[in-house]
């Protein structure tokens, strides 16, 4: 009778213990596979870890099984929904990834993670304003330890808008928060440059060199490129022989062996931020007047008049600091144009005639020590791709020292 007791009361206490114990089936239904319902968030997380590494390998069919487990253990926690979103953005289902996060949102609105990550994705989709929202209201959270690295994201991000103001605010909020963060540094690096403010670049690159224990090729190639910049060519030849040696194989040591980095991501960055002051400056300026000839009385055009009203819409339409060679053939004895003029003459396709008078006013510069496409651009503020359209050149192409490139399109100066 007592091993009777015994027996039932150790049957009741592992009834009472089991309690909180479910059943579920996985593959062999056949097969129970017993679980605590406490742990069930334990065991989503550790299937959307299994999930994300697959992903990681390109294994997307098994990064898919092992979320979809991870949601059938626990389909309301958030990390399930976020897990999911960066597979289907991952594999280039846009809609579905929207979906996850709204669905994740929806049972934490607040999720400092989730708005983080969401706003990564809607600026990747070039939604620039809604991606800011989302990562600002990410920062406000009070519990949020990572508002240094979203600062950056917000700042990369206002980089892809071409909002280079913002994209400083932002990266120097993020420097302030974490001022050892190299990342921050590097990009504040490129901004610098970009920008030409060599000098403030120089000061970033020391305290980034101070933050970080790893050079990059990149970040190498970059300080090669502020040091030329500046014309100290000791120091930049020292990056470039640290590139070289420490990251052989590396594009940007490539690229120097081949051409001494002419061109890096930072100069192309430079080409954005000069075609967005470009486009603003335009933006301001008013409404070109308009220019009407009237016959004289005797029903003649005034050739005086048409000189005056050409030479004023030229002398408007002039890019600044541009040299301007004019050529006025006269029935008197005048001083013959020089070599690099007729050569301008001869590409425009504007012949001269004794008979009548021309006035033809072209906008040149001829080629000197040093130039390049990028520093003609720059120097007379017109777009790189118009000065390679009008003169026929291609990206690659090497100025040689006397050629004449028009900083106008010659056509249309042929016809006026």
């Amino acid at each position: 009778m007592e091993k009777y007791l015994k027996f039932i009361f150790s049957f009741l206490l592992a009834c009472i213990i089991s309690g909180c114990v479910t059943k579920n089936y996985e593959n062999d239904k056949s097969t129970p596979v017993v679980q605590n319902e406490s742990t069930n968030n334990d065991i989503a997380l550790t299937r959307i870890s299994l999930g994300l590494g697959y992903l990681n390998i390109g294994n997307t069919s098994q990064a898919k099984l092992n979320l979809e487990k991870a949601k059938r253990f626990a389909p309301k926690l958030v990390q399930v929904h976020t897990a999911f979103a960066h597979y289907y953005d991952t594999v280039g289902e846009p809609e579905q990834a929207i979906s996850a996060y709204e669905k994740a949102l929806s049972l934490s609105s607040n999720d400092s993670d989730t708005l983080n990550n969401y706003g990564v994705f809607l600026c990747k989709q070039g939604r620039y304003q809604e991606a800011e929202k989302k990562i600002l209201k990410a920062i406000a959270q009070p519990s949020y330890i990572l508002v240094s690295q979203s600062y950056e994201n917000l700042a990369l991000c206002q980089l892809k808008a071409d909002k280079f103001a913002k994209a400083e605010l932002y990266l120097d909020k993020a420097i302030s928060h974490s001022p050892s963060r190299a990342s921050s540094l590097l990009h504040m690096v490129r901004l610098q440059y970009a920008k030409s403010d060599l000098k403030t670049a120089h000061l970033y690159l020391k305290r980034y060199e101070k933050a970080t224990r790893r050079f990059s090729a990149s970040a190498l190639a970059l300080a090669f490129k502020v040091f030329t910049k500046q014309r100290n060519n000791q120091t930049a030849k020292n990056y470039a022989t640290m590139l070289v040696k420490m990251f052989p194989n590396s594009y940007e040591a490539r690229q120097y062996l081949l051409n001494g980095l002419q061109e890096i991501e930072a100069d192309q960055l430079a080409q954005k931020y000069q075609s967005s002051n470009t486009t603003k400056s335009l933006a301001k300026k008013s409404k070109k007047r308009t220019v009407k000839l009237s016959p004289n009385r005797t029903g003649k055009t005034d050739t005086l008049a048409v000189k005056k009203q050409t030479a004023k819409k030229i002398a408007i339409d002039k890019p600044t600091r541009t040299k301007v060679e004019t050529i006025k053939p006269t029935s008197k004895p005048t001083k013959q144009p020089s070599d690099s003029e007729k050569i301008a003459i001869q590409k425009a396709g504007v012949e001269q005639d004794d008979s009548e008078q021309t006035m033809v006013t072209l906008p040149i510069h001829i080629v000197a020590a040093g130039d390049s496409l990028f520093s003609i651009s720059k120097k007379y503020n017109i777009h790189m791709k118009a000065i390679e359209r009008w003169n026929g050149l291609s990206r690659g192409k090497v100025l040689k020292i006397g050629d004449v490139i028009y900083l106008a399109n010659p056509k249309e100066i042929a016809k006026s």
